[in-house]
């Protein structure tokens, strides 16, 4: 797998996968290797407030009004993704940090930090089941940016996401990129 990692990429529900938890959804990738790979979801909100979720479970009173987001169908420790941070062992891509430490979960909380997203559960691939589902189709790969990461857009996430994705290939296909300046050159 050296070289073709997918981690700090962008998982796109293929307009094709239409049933299931994956479903219109875009994932950040985590970890991916030989053994397996793991992701959050990062278009799943739930209707639970993090301030309701400090209270109920971590025994915190916290006023938070953010939603705190359904990460995959796997049970998992609660992860957050935060921007900046800049530590190699909790970077997955410049600007975005992740961390399951009970410790600095409770000090982003409690600074109400952002841009972050508060995430219960993951989604997770035996080794050779995320590329099985890739080459059947199931999903689009792109780039990870800390912006699409933290989406904030009133628009649909997901159609967003379909959106560049088809303009990137459309480009691609039509050699825009390597058009002349001048075409009357050509």
């Amino acid at each position: 797998m050296e070289g073709s990692s997918l981690k700090g990429h962008l998982l796109v529900a293929s307009p094709t996968l239409t049933e299931g938890n994956f479903s219109r959804t875009v994932l950040l990738m985590l970890e991916h290797n030989d053994a397996g790979a793991a992701g959050v979801i990062l278009n799943r909100p739930t209707e639970i407030s993090v301030g309701n979720f400090a209270r109920e479970f971590l025994s915190e009173d916290l006023e938070w009004e953010k939603f705190l987001h359904m990460g995959g169908p796997v049970p998992g420790p609660l992860l957050v993704l935060f921007g900046g941070d800049g530590d190699p062992d909790r970077e997955i891509i410049a600007g975005v940090s992740s961390t399951a430490d009970t410790d600095l979960i409770m000090e982003i909380l409690q600074e109400k930090r952002e841009p972050s997203l508060i995430i219960a559960n993951y989604a997770g691939w035996s080794g050779g089941q995320l590329e099985a589902e890739m080459l059947e189709g199931s999903w689009l790969v792109h780039q990870a940016t800390p912006g699409l990461v933290f989406w904030a857009e009133d628009h649909d996430f997901w159609d967003e996401m379909i959106r560049q994705i088809s303009s990137t290939k459309l480009n691609d296909l039509l050699g825009v990129g390597r058009l002349p300046g001048d075409p009357s050159r050509n």
